[in-house]
């Protein structure tokens, strides 16, 4: 087996691997580039032709077929944006008591698991502005 054949086969195989694991879209569209390489250096293409072939092909793939594939993959996908809560205000609605893990607030009519940032104890009805999320919490502070 020709040796270039086979380095173009292991960046599929790397390639591919890469892809599993981080589902983005990202390595997918070098796969195709290296199968079109490969191809060229079965048939004894020369080199430059393979590593010319590997990056248009690969770009290509990337900005024609890239923009369908995300729309489809994220297409059940809901978007949350739930960064834009941060600096808006929340009332506490339980005691919030980082030693003892507990703590409420009501935020836009919604009551959410809350934390101080500051680790300090602020006591019901404060109003206090959100920090940041922390999966299901709200980081909070006076």
């Amino acid at each position: 087996m020709d040796t270039f054949l086979l380095i173009w086969l292991i960046v599929i195989a790397v390639m591919l691997v890469i892809e599993i694991f981080s589902l983005g879209l990202t390595t997918i569209w070098f796969s195709f580039g290296a199968v079109a390489a490969a191809i060229v250096a079965g048939l004894s293409g020369p080199l430059w032709l393979q590593v010319a072939l590997f990056a248009v092909v690969s770009l290509v793939f990337m900005a024609l077929v890239r923009p369908f594939a995300v729309r489809i993959v994220n297409k059940g996908r809901t978007k949350t944006n739930i960064e834009e809560v941060i600096g808006e205000k929340a009332v506490v609605i339980e005691k919030i008591d980082n030693r003892n893990e507990k703590g409420k607030v009501m935020f836009r009519g919604v009551e959410w698991t809350a934390r101080s940032r500051d680790d300090v104890e602020i006591e019901v009805d404060e109003t206090v502005t959100i920090q940041e999320v922390s999966g299901v919490k709200l980081i909070v502070s006076k």
